[in-house]
């Protein structure tokens, strides 16, 4: 069985955030978005004292739409997958967890 949908799930104590899982289709959409408006808004935001800036805009200037479609089309061959599984604990804020699973 190959991998339709990316899955996405944050929980920061006891408040979780709902995401649906997404078609691949739609994060290659919402990745090219990204590349395509992105860079602008980096520069905006971030101070000019720190490296944030170009370090974004050196991974945006490199990454192509071809770069978006072999990483998704890779993710789309293989059998379901965690991608990331983070859990920590914060004293402020308690357990923090975020998963990114294929399904």
């Amino acid at each position: 069985m190959k991998a339709k949908k990316l899955k996405i799930q944050v929980k920061r104590g006891r408040f979780s955030i709902p995401l649906p899982a997404l078609r691949f289709s739609t994060f290659k959409w919402i990745f090219k978005m990204i590349i395509r408006f992105y860079p602008s808004k980096v520069k905006e935001s971030a101070s000019p004292s720190s490296g944030e800036y170009e370090f974004m805009e050196t991974i945006l200037k490199n990454m192509t739409y071809e770069d978006i479609d072999r990483v998704i089309s890779r993710l789309e061959q293989e059998e379901p997958f965690k991608l990331v599984d983070i859990e920590s604990y914060n004293t402020k804020d308690g357990r923090i967890a975020v998963k990114i699973y294929t399904i």
